[in-house]
């Protein structure tokens, strides 16, 4: 948690020194309300702040020449809407977004389908008697079949608004979990559907499955307009906390819901001996989004961080996969094969 908010600090100092990106960094900049000076607007803005044009393989300028003569001030909101979908969608980022009262467009969602994934039917056929804990974010049980199996899902990694007054302790309920599943043989973890929230939440429920303290990815934040301008870099570590750590064999379950802080939790769990991922890749979304306003009240969100593995690769774009025997797809929210491999590896267990 330590580092975390140092980095915090770090970031925010840092930007108030800059003297280009300090007042326009987190707003934008005013434009006027016109089509041809917002687009104008929005695109400086991405060509200055967004973070992964290399590792996305876009190239921005080409964007431009592309999408820059399709805008004229007499254009509708709706073909407005259709254009920045042109610009923004070959970015394929989940964290890049425009919120309109025309709807909403998603870079990275809008057009992957979803997988087949149900925690009301992984409860009603392998968990006896569920219960749930910290605001509901966590379910959590043992196999019907199976006692010595524990299970437990949690939902996200945020509970309601994350504003600075806002509290997040729900986390602490993990304790309680694992006190209750404290003499199971191994736990089935699953993260399917978890779309993120706060690091520190991830540090402190990751903390608890903690065999070795370890970096697991590095951290860089875009800090001025150049393409190459990024900080040194904030170490993201997993650590042992609590009285106790569970050790034992844990299968961790993820599919391309499992996005933002849960891909930051997939990567610090992975980084343990004791854990082995089961299901689909993981999103490819890690970087910070900051949501900026055009000047008609539009939103978009612009992501400003690259993350990397500790040897240097990215697994933006492309998710934390599983290993060979372990990477499958479900056919149905019924027919669940990711947790039926689960199942199988715990069961299997001496």
């Amino acid at each position: 948690m330590k580092t975390i908010k140092t980095f915090l600090l770090a970031f925010f100092l840092e930007l108030c020194f800059f003297p280009l990106m300090s007042c326009t960094f987190f707003y934008g900049e005013s434009t006027e309300l016109s089509y041809e000076s917002m687009f104008e607007a929005m695109w400086k803005d991405y060509n200055q702040t967004y973070a992964l044009f290399e590792v996305r393989g876009v190239d921005w300028d080409a964007q431009y020449d592309l999408c820059r003569s399709q805008v004229h001030d007499d254009m509708t909101d709706r073909e407005f809407l259709d254009v920045l979908k042109d610009l923004l969608y070959p970015l394929e980022d989940a964290h890049v977004y425009v919120k309109t009262p025309l709807g909403s467009i998603n870079s990275g969602e809008d057009n992957v389908a979803l997988d087949k994934f149900s925690l009301e039917e992984v409860c009603a056929s392998y968990i006896d008697s569920p219960r749930k804990c910290g605001n509901n974010i966590i379910t959590y049980g043992r196999l019907k079949d199976d006692s010595t199996v524990g299970y437990i899902h949690i939902a996200a990694f945020s509970s309601g608004q994350t504003g600075i007054n806002q509290k997040q302790d729900w986390a602490s309920d993990i304790d309680h979990v694992l006190e209750e599943l404290k003499d199971t043989k191994c736990m089935i973890l699953d993260v399917r559907g978890n779309r993120g929230g706060l690091t520190g939440n991830v540090s402190r429920i990751s903390g608890r499955f903690c065999t070795e303290n370890k970096t697991y990815a590095i951290s860089r934040t875009k800090n001025g307009p150049g393409k190459d301008d990024f900080d040194g870099g904030v170490e993201l570590e997993i650590k042992k906390n609590g009285s106790w750590q569970y050790t034992k064999p844990v299968f961790l379950l993820t599919n391309a819901q499992t996005m933002s802080a849960g891909e930051e939790f997939t990567m610090a769990m992975c980084s343990q001996s004791h854990v082995t991922q089961i299901g689909n890749h993981t999103c490819g979304v890690f970087s910070l989004s900051l949501e900026r306003c055009l000047a008609n009240g539009w939103r978009y969100s612009v992501s400003v961080q690259r993350v990397t593995a500790p040897d240097g690769s990215t697994p933006e774009g492309i998710g934390i996969v599983p290993g060979t025997g372990n990477q499958i797809l479900n056919p149905s929210a019924s027919n669940d094969l990711q947790m039926e491999r689960a199942v199988f590896l715990a069961e299997n267990i001496n």
